[in-house]
């Protein structure tokens, strides 16, 4: 640690804002694990776990050749053991190497702790940091991209190789980052522009490119037959749903493509960082700070990704704004908060046009009635235009922080995951080898995880809607397992829950029923007076 203090690049200052961000960020993935979303994540840790055992095959589903996603999680399950908050260790990784990346390259006339507050306390990059998704690690190779830019002239050579072989792995992880794809072009046509070119850097960048591509394309057609094998599987992977556009209509393409970015930047918590960054944004246009200008490049090739990029390439439908994958965007969002902050403090025209548009943000917020974001974009107004320089850095601190630590609790007391665990581990235990427990969807898709190493606990398990798929006789027994957490996260079970109500009153009896916490247990036997 020592040394570090030592090192050019990192003064005393920029090392306290970092060292503080990474025991932060530690912290937070520390006492902020609330269990798996049951979603995505189990797929990608059971993957990485069949990987490293040799199991794991490439298959049709795309998500089976997003290496980079599950093989670094696989590993960290190898070393630590299977136990998913060991495993998120990867997420931790990765945004602590991000970290490293930005203050290395943001310019020592730039505030660290800027960068450090912004990166390290967006609601939803701190929710996913103690989870098991490619876009955590994603989050990574879409920062080394602008990071390696600078370094074109000094180091051409390794520059180009990194940049390319950041974007690679990047689309091996999650095929989002193909929003950076033109961002090598942008970087040639002003390099063109400014009679700046560095030959070896373009050369480089084009050889590893074409090295890359060719053992890619060359790996799905020796396996699958075709070398377009992998697009051809995310066009039949399309499918309809609420967050499609497409199937209903102009109207509703229309309305994605004008209203909902914004709402969703707004929705999402998004929108202070955007506003933050144009001064920025500005100062790297200007020529002032050649770094901000390469990340400014960055921006807008992932705003223009998000905003027009289609779900499939067999028509067009503009991909749904998960606030998920939207986290990638907060790295180069923070990088150029920082970059721009000194010039928005002395210029009352930045504050005035910085007010204006969280003013925006605020008139949205209350359109939609999220009470919740409108005083989060109000509560930037006050440090905005205090012209104590103490108060106002404290004031963005609290304002900052406090979402971000209240969202630990906020989600435990939600998700009650230890509580879970502990009621589906005793109820299986304490339950007949012939009587099933009927319960969710999404706990049946994620029992191998909740369930890891007890394959008569996972047998026992079945989803709600597989009690019309019982043969006669009906069971003598049976359990009901309801967890609360799916009216907020999956309230369209409620169907399944209703279903099994019907069934259980026309032929069963009710035993007993027990409440813990936000789980009910209710056990059922089959009343032959029926």
């Amino acid at each position: 640690m020592k040394s570090l203090k030592h090192d050019p690049f990192l003064t005393k200052s920029q090392f306290s804002a970092f060292a503080s961000g990474i025991l932060f960020l530690f912290a937070y993935w520390l006492f902020g694990f609330d269990g798996i979303t049951f979603s995505d994540d189990v797929y990608y840790l059971l993957a990485g776990q069949k990987f490293w055992e040799g199991s794991m095959e490439v298959n049709d589903y795309h998500f089976s050749s997003r290496w980079g996603a599950y093989v670094p999680a696989g590993l960290i399950g190898l070393i630590f053991g299977f136990d998913p908050h060991k495993i998120s260790l990867i997420s931790l990784l990765s945004y602590v190497i991000t970290l490293f990346l930005l203050v290395k390259v943001l310019p020592k006339a730039s505030l660290t702790w800027v960068l450090v507050l912004w990166l390290c306390t967006q609601v939803y990059l701190l929710h996913f940091l103690t989870k098991v998704y490619p876009d955590s690690l994603l989050v990574l190779w879409t920062t080394l991209i602008p990071v390696a830019a600078p370094y074109r002239k000094s180091k051409p050579v390794f520059s180009g190789i990194l940049m390319i072989s950041a974007l690679f792995i990047g689309f091996v992880t999650k095929e989002t980052i193909v929003f950076l794809a033109p961002f090598p072009l942008l970087l040639f046509y002003f390099d063109l522009k400014e009679k700046k070119l560095n030959w070896s850097f373009y050369i480089s960048l084009l050889g590893t490119a074409i090295l890359l591509t060719i053992a890619y394309l060359g790996y799905f057609w020796i396996a699958f037959g075709h070398p377009l094998h992998r697009i051809t599987s995310i066009n039949a992977g399309h499918y309809i749903s609420d967050y499609t556009y497409a199937d209903k209509g102009f109207w509703s393409i229309f309305e994605r493509l004008t209203i909902l970015p914004v709402q969703t930047f707004v929705e999402r918590a998004y929108w202070p960082w955007m506003v933050f960054a144009l001064p920025g944004i500005i100062e790297g246009w200007k020529g002032r700070n050649s770094a901000a200008r390469v990340f400014s490049l960055a921006l807008a090739c992932l705003i223009l990704g998000f905003w027009f990029m289609s779900s499939t390439l067999a028509f067009y439908n503009p991909i749904y704004l998960n606030p998920r994958h939207l986290i990638i965007l907060i790295p180069i969002l923070a990088f150029l908060i920082a970059s721009g902050w000194r010039s928005w403090k002395v210029n009352v025209k930045w504050k005035n046009y910085l007010g204006m548009l969280l003013g925006l943000g605020i008139v949205v917020a209350m359109l939609i009635q999220d009470w919740k974001m409108a005083a989060f974009n109000a509560a930037f107004l006050l440090p905005l235009y205090i012209k104590n320089q103490k108060i106002s850095t404290a004031l963005f601190g609290l304002i900052l922080l406090f979402p971000a630590i209240y969202s630990i609790q906020y989600q435990k007391n939600l998700k009650q995951y230890d509580n879970l665990i502990h009621t589906l581990t005793s109820e299986l235990q304490t339950t007949d080898s012939k009587e099933n427990i009927y319960t969710h969807s999404f706990l049946d898709f994620s029992k191998k995880v909740l369930l890891a190493d007890d394959s008569l606990a996972q047998e026992k398990l079945l989803s709600l809607y597989q009690f019309s798929q019982d043969s006669l006789p009906q069971p003598e027994r049976l359990k009901v397992f309801i967890y609360d957490y799916y009216l907020h996260a999956y309230p369209e079970e409620q169907e399944d829950i209703d279903a099994i109500s019907v069934w259980l009153s026309k032929n069963y009896e009710l035993v007993e029923s027990q409440r813990t916490g936000n789980i009910t247990v209710s056990e059922w036997k089959l009343d032959v007076g029926k």
